[in-house]
C-alpha cells in the first residue's frame, strides 16, 4: 500500500481527525502502532485517544522502543548494545593498541566518541551483518584515505567483538528487521502511524518501507512547519520503491499556521549586558505574574489557592535556575527545574577526574618524564579536601594548602604522608565530637581515595566517596537543593561503581579503559527553591507563583495552555544555532548511502518555538542580552528575528530595553529585596586613629589585655629605610603584612641562596688556612665554592618555605641555578683584589640581643658581612643579588653644584635614598666598638660584581689593583666638601630620628609625589591604584 503523508495543524495534543484516523486503522487492521519522538508526547496522545474513544488496540512507541519490540519478536536473541557499552568497548580497544596501530587517529576520548557514533549509525554499511561476517561475505567499501581505512578496520574489529559477546547494534538490527518484515509482516505491524517525528533515520525508513511494500499501511503525520520534510520523505520512499500520496488531514487543514500565530502575540525584552541579565529576567517574570493576577481579577475570577504558573524556557536550564532561584524567592516566587547531571559535572566526577590527572602527572615526574612543576603545589588536592565528599573540613584544607605551597621540596611520599595526617586528625576530632555534631558520623577519606587511585583501584576510591555521600548532611551540599544534590551524587557514584564492577566484567574490558567513559553517566535531579519572606526569614508556604524551568525540547512537548505565561530566555544565536551536523560521520553516512531525512534546523526551531508558545494560555515574552562582557554585539536567534518582523507588521510595541545602571539590582542575589541602604562616613585614607598609634607603630603591648604596659618595638634598618622611602608602604609591608604563602623561585630566593653560599664559603676559608680570598689562593677558593654551592643547594631542598629556599623543580629552573655559579666565581675574583687589608670577621651577624640603640629606639637585625682589618677598622657589606649597584653610590652632600651653588645638605630633611648599611655601620660602632669606615652594597649578579655605597676617602681606589674599593672614586669627605664618614653617620641618624618622631605620631601617609623624597621612592605597593605587590 502507498505511504500516506498528511499535514496537520495540531500541536502536541491529538486532534479529532488524528483520533479518527487511529480508530480507522485499528478497525481495518485489528491493531495499530503510533510512533512519536518521546514518551512524554506518547502519554499526551494516549490520553487524548482515550478521551476520543480511540485508544483500544493502539501500541504507543518511540522509534527505538518499536525496533526493540520487533527484535524481541523476530530477532535472533542477541542483546542491543547501548551507548555506554559502545564507548566502553571502543575505549578498551583503543587502550590495547599501540600508537602505530592507531595512526593517523589520536589516542583520545574524542576518537572514542567519534567511533561510537559511527558504529551507532553506519556499522552495517562498513562491517555487514552478523550473518555476513560469519560467512566472510562482507563487502567492505573502499576507503578514500588512511584515516578512513583505519576507521573501517576499527569498526570491523568492533563488530567482531560484538559477535563474540552475542550483542548487536540497533542499526544492524533495523536492517535485519526490515528484511524480516519484507518476508513476514506480523499483525502488530500491519498499520503504523508516525506523528511528530522530525528525524527519520536510515533504519526507520527501511522499516516503514518494508511495512508498506508488504501490504501494510503507513501514515506519516507532519505539522505545517514540517512541510519542508515532505518532499525529502517522498524521495526517500520513492528510492525504496514505495508508493506514496500526500495531502492535508481534516477539514480545517487549509488554514496554514506559523510560529507567529501563537495563543498570544509575544512581547520582547532586550537587556543591554550580562550584568543586568538576572534581574531583568526576574523583573520580566514578576511582570508576567502581575499580568496574570490582574487578568484573573479583571475577568471576575475569584482568588485561587493555586499560584500563577510560569514556564521559563532556556537552552541552559540548570545554570539559569541557579542564577534566578534566589532572586525569585525574594519576590515570593518558588521555582523548580529538572536537571540531568552527568558524572563529569558532579562533585564526585570532577574530583575523581582531577585526582586521576594529578596522580598521572606526579608519577610522570617521579619517573623523570616530566618536571615537578607539572603538579606542584597540587591545588587539586586542596580542592579535594575542600570537597564535601572528602569528609574533611575547610580548616584542614587551608592548613594543607599552606603546607603545600610553602615548600617546593615536597615529594610524592611527603604528600601521601601529609594527606594521611589530615585524615587522621579529622577522624580524631570527629571521634571526640559530641553526638549532636552533624558531621560526627561522616568518615574522612582524604587519604584513602588518593591512595586507591594511586594504586589504580578506582572502585575502591569511588566506594570511599560513596561512604561519605550516604551519611553526609544535606546542608553540606547546599541550603536550597542539598538533598537533591546529595541524592544525585549517591546515585551517580553507585552507577559508576556498578559499571566498573559489573558492566566492565560482563563486557570483558579493563576498568582502566572504562574509567574515561564514566563522564557519560547521567542521573535525573529535581531541583526546587522555596519562596522566603525577607522580613521574617521564614519559608513562604503560599508563594505568588510557581516557575518551571525547562529546555525548548521539553517545552515543545507540553500540552497547549498548560501554563499561565511563558518566558523564553536568551533567545540568541549562541543558544539556538542553525548549524548542520558536519564532520567525519556526516561524510561517511553520505558515502555509505545511509542518510536519513531530518528537518532542517531553522524549521525544527520554528516547530518547537510554535509548540512551546502554545503552552501559554496568557502572555508570552522573549528576552535576550544584546552585548557580552566585552561590549561585543550578541546576535539574536533566527526565530527572534522572524517573530519581531511579524510583530512589527502587526503594529506591536518596540522591545523593552533594560540597562545595567542599578548596581544593587544587578549584583545582589535578592535584587535589593529587604536591603537597607544607609550612608556611612569613612575615616580619611592613610590615617591612624589616636587609640591605635601608641601600640601599632613603634610600641607594643608587653602581655595580654589592654592593661599590659607599652614597650618599645625592636626596629630594623630595613624598616627604617622603608618608612623613609614611603610611610604608607612601610605600614602595609610591616603592619598589614599582605604576604603570599607560595614558595617562589624568584630574585628573593636566588638572593637568599647566594647569601648562604657566600656565608658558608667564608666560614670554610679559615678551616683551609685562608683568612680571605687573595689572588694567590683564588683557585683553591673557587674549588671550595663548587663544593659549598652543591652543599647549599641540597640544604635548601630541605628548608621550609618560610625561609625562602631556592628549590628548582624543572630543567629551566635548574639551568637558572647553574648560571649562578659562574657569577659567584666572578665575585671571588673581584674580592681577591678588593679591600686588601680587610678580612671577613662577622657573617650573617645578628645583633638583636646586644641592646643597640639607634635614633632613640632599640635596633636589631642581621648584617650580611662585616670585614675588619688589623687596625680595628670595619667595612659593612650588604649583598645585593642584582645587576649593578650604581644607584647605591653616595656622594658628599656638602659638595655644592658649580652652576647653582646649591648642595643637598641645604635641605633640612635630607637623607640618602638608601640608609640600610649606614644604619648598620653606626650600630657596629656601638655594639662592637669598631671603627666603621665604609657602608657598601655588593652586587653579585650579572658577571660584573661591584662594591658601591659610602666610604671614607682613604678606601677609595687611586689606581687599578691597589687593593682598595675597585671603581669607587667618590667618598667622604668629597672634593670640595666637609662631611667625613663619621659625620655622615651622625647626620643620617639625626635625620632618621626626625622620621621616627613622625612615625611615633602616627604619620603613615603615602610619599608626596611632588617632594624630593619621591624622586628616590621605590614603593613596594602601587598605592595610587590597588595595593598589589610589585617587583621592585
Amino acid at each position: 500500500m502507498p505511504v500516506r503523508i498528511y499535514t496537520t495543524n495540531t500541536g502536541t495534543d491529538l486532534s479529532d481527525a488524528e483520533a479518527a484516523l487511529l480508530a480507522d486503522l485499528v478497525a481495518r487492521h485489528g491493531r495499530a502502532v503510533l510512533l512519536a519522538p518521546s514518551f512524554a508526547e506518547l502519554d499526551l496522545c494516549r490520553h487524548d485517544a482515550a478521551v476520543a474513544g480511540a485508544s483500544l488496540g493502539v501500541d504507543y512507541k518511540t522509534p527505538a522502543s518499536w525496533l526493540r519490540s520487533l527484535w524481541e519478536l523476530m530477532g535472533d536473541g542477541r542483546s542491543f548494545v547501548d551507548n555506554m557499552q559502545r564507548q566502553m568497548l571502543f575505549s578498551d580497544m583503543i587502550a590495547r593498541r599501540d600508537d602505530a596501530d592507531l595512526q593517523p587517529l589520536s589516542r583520545s576520548q574524542g576518537t572514542v566518541r567519534m567511533l561510537a557514533r559511527m558504529a551507532r549509525d553506519v556499522l552495517p554499511g562498513v562491517a555487514g551483518t552478523g550473518a555476513e561476517r560469519c560467512c566472510g561475505d562482507v563487502c567492505q567499501p573502499d576507503p578514500k584515505s588512511d584515516a578512513e581505512a583505519r576507521v573501517f578496520e576499527l569498526l570491523g574489529a568492533y563488530a567482531s567483538g560484538l559477535d563474540r559477546r552475542d550483542m548487536v547494534e540497533p542499526c544492524e538490527a533495523a536492517d535485519l528487521m526490515a528484511e524480516a518484515l519484507a518476508d513476514n509482516l506480523p499483525a502488530c505491524s500491519r498499520a503504523v502511524c508516525v506523528r511528530g517525528i522530525t528525524s527519520f533515520t536510515h533504519g526507520l525508513l527501511e522499516l516503514l518501507s518494508a511495512v508498506a511494500n508488504n501490504g501494510g499501511e503507513v501514515v506519516v503525520l507532519l505539522a505545517r512547519e514540517q512541510a519542508a520534510m515532505r518532499e525529502e520523505l517522498a524521495s526517500a520512499f520513492d528510492a525504496r520503491g514505495v508508493l506514496f500520496e500526500a495531502g492535508p488531514l481534516g477539514e480545517g487543514a487549509a488554514a496554514p499556521q506559523t510560529a507567529s500565530k501563537s495563543a498570544a502575540q509575544p512581547t520582547f525584552v532586550e537587556v543591554a549586558g550580562p550584568h543586568a541579565r538576572a534581574h531583568a529576567y526576574v523583573d520580566a517574570i514578576d511582570e508576567l505574574v502581575k499580568t496574570c493576577e490582574d487578568a484573573a481579577v479583571d475577568g471576575g475570577v475569584t482568588a485561587s489557592a493555586d499560584p500563577v504558573r510560569v514556564l521559563v524556557v532556556s537552552a541552559r536550564t540548570p545554570q539559569l535556575f541557579g542564577e534566578l532561584a534566589a532572586r525569585l524567592a525574594a519576590r515570593h516566587i518558588a521555582a523548580e527545574a529538572t536537571e540531568f547531571t552527568a558524572f563529569s559535572q558532579s562533585i564526585a566526577g570532577r574530583q575523581f577526574s582531577a585526582l586521576g590527572n594529578l596522580i598521572e602527572r606526579m608519577k610522570a615526574a617521579d619517573e623523570g618524564t616530566a618536571s615537578k612543576t607539572e603538579w606542584w603545589p597540587a591545588p587539586e588536592l586542596t580542592d579535594w579536601i575542600y570537597s564535601p565528599l572528602s569528609g574533611a573540613d575547610a580548616a584542614s584544607a587551608r592548613t594543607f594548602d599552606k603546607n603545600m605551597r610553602l615548600s617546593r621540596g615536597k615529594t610524592t611520599t611527603a604528600v601521601k604522608s601529609l594527606l594521611q595526617s589530615v585524615q587522621g586528625q579529622v577522624r580524631g576530632t570527629r571521634k571526640a565530637a559530641s553526638d549532636d555534631n552533624w558531621f560526627k558520623n561522616v568518615p574522612c577519606v582524604v587519604s584513602d581515595v588518593f591512595q586507591a587511585l594511586w594504586r589504580d583501584k578506582p572502585v575502591t576510591a569511588l566506594k570511599a566517596m560513596l561512604a561519605v555521600a550516604e551519611v553526609l548532611p544535606d546542608r553540606a551540599l547546599g541550603g536550597l537543593d542539598g538533598q537533591a544534590r546529595r541524592q544525585a551524587e549517591t546515585a551517580l557514584l553507585r552507577h559508576a561503581i556498578d559499571i566498573l564492577m559489573n558492566d566492565a566484567r560482563a563486557l570483558d574490558v579493563s576498568q582502566a579503559a572504562t574509567v574515561p567513559v564514566l563522564d557519560g553517566v547521567r542521573t535525573k535531579v529535581d531541583k526546587r527553591s522555596t519562596a522566603y519572606d525577607y522580613e521574617t526569614y521564614e519559608v513562604d508556604r503560599a508563594p505568588r507563583a510557581q516557575v518551571r524551568f525547562a529546555s525548548l525540547a521539553d517545552a515543545a512537548a507540553l500540552r497547549p495552555a498548560s501554563y499561565d505565561a511563558v518566558l523564553f530566555a536568551d533567545v540568541d544565536l549562541d543558544s539556538y544555532p542553525l548549524s548542520h551536523e558536519e564532520g567525519p560521520l556526516a561524510t561517511l553516512t553520505a558515502e555509505l548511502d545511509r542518510s536519513g531525512v531530518t528537518l532542517e534546523p531553522a524549521a525544527l526551531l520554528r516547530v518547537r518555538f510554535c509548540r512551546a508558545m502554545h503552552a501559554a494560555r496568557g502572555p508570552v515574552v522573549l528576552a535576550r542580552v544584546t552585548h557580552d562582557r566585552q561590549a561585543r554585539e550578541c546576535y539574536p536567534a533566527a526565530v527572534w528575528t522572524e517573530l519581531r518582523a511579524h510583530a512589527e507588521a502587526a503594529g506591536a510595541a518596540k522591545p523593552t530595553c533594560v540597562g545595567e545602571g542599578d548596581i544593587i539590582a544587578d549584583f545582589d542575589p535578592a535584587a535589593g529585596e529587604g536591603l537597607k541602604r544607609e550612608r556611612v562616613t569613612c575615616e580619611a585614607p592613610q590615617h591612624l586613629s589616636a587609640e591605635a598609634v601608641p601600640y601599632l607603630v613603634l610600641r607594643r603591648r608587653d602581655g595580654e589585655g589592654e592593661d599590659a604596659p607599652l614597650v618599645p618595638r625592636l626596629t630594623s634598618a630595613s624598616q627604617i629605610e622603608a618608612y623613609s622611602t614611603c610611610p604608607l608602604c612601610w605600614f602595609v609591608s610591616y603592619r598589614v603584612k599582605p604576604q603570599s604563602i607560595d614558595a617562589g623561585f624568584g630574585n628573593m630566593e636566588k638572593g637568599n641562596f647566594v647569601h648562604d653560599v657566600l656565608e658558608h664559603l667564608h666560614a670554610r676559608l679559615p678551616q683551609e688556612g685562608m683568612e680571605r680570598v687573595t689572588p694567590e689562593n683564588l683557585p683553591r677558593a673557587q674549588e671550595l665554592l663548587h663544593e659549598v654551592f652543591d652543599e647549599t643547594l641540597a640544604e635548601h631542598a630541605g628548608k621550609r618555605g618560610t625561609e625562602g629556599p631556592l628549590v628548582p623543580l624543572s630543567a629551566v629552573e635548574e639551568r637558572q641555578v647553574a648560571e649562578i655559579l659562574p657569577q659567584l666565581e666572578g665575585v671571588l675574583a673581584y674580592e681577591s683584589e678588593a679591600l686588601a687589608p680587610f678580612a671577613p670577621r662577622y657573617l650573617e651577624f645578628a645583633f638583636n640581643e646586644l641592646k643597640v640603640e639607634y635614633a632613640g629606639w632599640p635596633l636589631g637585625g642581621r648584617i650580611d658581612r662585616v670585614d675588619v682589618d688589623a687596625e680595628n677598622r670595619a667595612v659593612v657589606i650588604d649583598y645585593k643579588h642584582r645587576t649593578g649597584v650604581e644607584e647605591f653610590k653616595l656622594a658628599d652632600p656638602t659638595v655644592r653644584d658649580e652652576e647653582t651653588g646649591e648642595a643637598p645638605i641645604d635641605d633640612p630633611r635630607w637623607l640618602p635614598p638608601h640608609t640600610q648599611t649606614l644604619i648598620y655601620a653606626q650600630a657596629m660602632r656601638r655594639a662592637l666598638d669598631l671603627d666603621t669606615r665604609a657602608a657598601l652594597y655588593f652586587s653579585t649578579k650579572g658577571g660584573q660584581p661591584a662594591l658601591r655605597g659610602a666610604a671614607s676617602a682613604e678606601l677609595l681606589e687611586e689606581e687599578r689593583g691597589d687593593g682598595r674599593i675597585p671603581g669607587l672614586k667618590k667618598g667622604f669627605p668629597g672634593e670640595g666638601g666637609s662631611m667625613d664618614f663619621d659625620a655622615l653617620l651622625d647626620r643620617v641618624e639625626a635625620g632618621i630620628a626626625e622620621r621616627l618622631r613622625e612615625l611615633e605620631a602616627g604619620n603613615v601617609a603615602a610619599v608626596d609625589p611632588t617632594s624630593a623624597q619621591a624622586a628616590h621612592a621605590r614603593c613596594s605597593y602601587n598605592h595610587e591604584g590597588t595595593f598589589v605587590r610589585r617587583d621592585v
